[in-house]
């Protein structure tokens, strides 16, 4: 028995000599990072606190003036009597939503508008609509000229999740300083900046409040800003409306990641483990199958995707493109380049949605596909 205490007397003071050594080797400033280490033992991965959804951090800052309309009720109204598509569009926004509403924050503006991409395009990047908006924000070809958004063969800046976000924004501060007010602001971003000034100054003329509630406006800009309020309510007060949020995180979901090689679409959605239309729907800008790498050109991935995108990246010996673009240099006919490149002209009409009989001008980027036997 004195035998045997005395051994388990002897480990544990080995054991106190080993610690205390450990300590005295560490100076003052190590020892967080040295118990960080034996805490981390201790850790479990799938304990981590999931983040929380986003939707408080929008309803506890919404700014916006309130309008006195019965429309706003209207919108309400039908918004909820169509609970399931109104579901569906919500959950539309998860890949943006937090960036906008970042975005938002980051400019103080009032955080209700990342509503407005409910209204312009359901959240959708790629719809279409009759009159040519594009994009989250339903950006026309004259604002994007404006906002100085890229348009060619290749991109519209217009679809790009990050430039339009960026260029509605700036659209809407330049009208609220123009107007003084935001939901002024936003008439004049449905109706034109113009169409508000004239009726602001017709309401002058006539000795009418120049605010939004007197403002003589179409029936589609009557709706637009009730719209937005109507969306700002039923998020506030889901339950009265019998509408389920969608659990989106408030947490980043997609990072910018660099393309410095030209790939093709289904090849950079293969190396990110994504399906075409997942891929796709992150980075709508593209209007051809294929992505021009250059040093400033990104795409955007989901955070988890990024890695693998990068890891099989690394790992890839085939060629990244079937095509390549050459710059016209004298003007021709898509059959005479196709002649020239040894490749067929259907396909170069249908990759760069020629016409027949359309001739090419000098400065048109052309995107031709590679044979087979040419690809490195």
């Amino acid at each position: 028995m004195i035998v045997r205490n005395n051994r388990r007397s002897g480990i544990f003071l080995l054991a106190v000599i080993v610690v205390l050594g450990l300590l005295t080797s560490c100076s003052m400033k190590d020892w967080p990072a040295f118990l960080g280490l034996m805490e981390q033992e201790h850790t479990n991965p799938s304990d981590a606190v999931p983040p929380l959804p986003i939707w408080p951090s929008i309803t506890q800052h919404y700014q916006l003036p309130a309008i006195s309309t019965p429309i706003v009720a209207q919108q309400a109204k039908l918004y909820a009597s169509g609970a399931r598509h109104f579901q569906t569009v919500l959950s539309n926004a998860t890949p943006y939503l937090y960036f906008v509403v970042q975005e938002l924050k980051r400019r103080n503006m009032p955080v209700e508008l990342a509503f407005l991409p409910i209204i312009e395009s359901s959240y959708s990047p790629r719809t279409k609509t009759g009159l040519n908006p594009a994009g989250l924000w339903g950006l026309m070809p004259v604002a994007a000229k404006h906002l100085n958004l890229v348009r060619d063969e290749f991109k519209d800046e217009r679809r790009d999740i990050i430039r339009s976000t960026q260029a509605a924004l700036d659209l809407l501060q330049e009208l609220h300083t123009k107007f003084g007010d935001w939901n002024l602001a936003l008439a004049a971003y449905n109706w034109g900046p113009g169409n508000v000034s004239r009726a602001l100054s017709n309401n002058a003329k006539r000795k009418v409040s120049n605010t939004y509630d007197q403002l003589s406006m179409p029936r589609e800009t009557q709706v637009f800003v009730p719209k937005l309020f109507a969306i700002r309510d039923i998020i506030a007060r889901p339950d009265l409306y019998k509408i389920a949020l969608p659990n989106i995180p408030d947490a980043p979901y997609f990072e910018v990641v660099p393309v410095a090689q030209t790939i093709d679409i289904p090849i950079a959605a293969e190396l990110a483990d994504m399906s075409l239309l997942d891929f796709v729907n992150l980075n709508p800008a593209f209007n051809k199958p294929v992505i021009v790498g250059s040093p400033t050109q990104t795409i955007l991935l989901p955070i988890d995707q990024a890695k693998k995108f990068r890891a099989n990246l690394n790992l890839r010996k085939e060629a990244l493109s079937q095509f390549t673009s050459v710059v016209i240099e004298t003007a021709e006919t898509p059959e005479s380049l196709a002649r020239t490149w040894k490749v067929d002209a259907t396909r170069v009409r249908a990759l760069n949605h020629l016409r027949w009989g359309a001739r090419l001008k000098v400065g048109t980027v052309i995107l031709l596909p590679i044979p087979s036997g040419q690809r490195p």
